[in-house]
């Protein structure tokens, strides 16, 4: 059942995504590039390691996809799984902008790698939507989940 919710879902997805859908992805893409390069950047300015630079890049960039989510009434994407991955492709542009800076590159070719990692990851997981995985805690007892339809009430645990 819940395959067949899937693939309605999807088929529903692909019916009704038209050109417009298809700009707004564009933009979205494009800002979330442009601000995961940007948060990259002051974590460079500020002294930070790779890694943490790289994290301020990612947070930079989803969070103004959060409160643009919140002002639009939507379900946050960066903490739900019924949308196609948001955070990871923004954390694979800011690496390889800060990749691109430890190997020499120059700003242009920088920028221009991390725009294409981070765009281009971003239309593949739309395109093949890509999403997290997630768990069911009745069923796998780890403790981590998105439960979907709770089988065990919280007094139960």
């Amino acid at each position: 059942q819940q395959q067949q919710q899937q693939q309605q879902l999807n088929t529903a997805k692909t019916i009704e995504y038209d050109e417009l859908d298809g700009a707004l992805d564009t933009l979205d893409a494009i800002g979330l590039s442009a601000f995961a390069i940007i948060g990259a950047q002051n974590g460079v300015r500020a002294g930070m390691p790779m890694l943490v630079s790289a994290i301020c890049g990612m947070a930079t960039s989803t969070f103004g996809g959060m409160t643009r989510d919140v002002l639009c009434g939507r379900p946050i994407r960066i903490v739900h799984s019924n949308a196609e991955v948001y955070a990871a492709p923004a954390l694979a542009g800011a690496t390889v902008y800060l990749g691109a800076k430890r190997m020499g590159g120059g700003p242009g070719v920088r920028i221009g790698l991390a725009m294409a990692t981070c765009m281009g990851s971003r239309f593949f997981a739309v395109k093949n939507d890509v999403k997290l995985h997630t768990w069911d805690i009745a069923e796998d007892k780890l403790g981590v989940a998105v439960r979907k339809h709770p089988t065990v009430k919280p007094s139960q645990w």
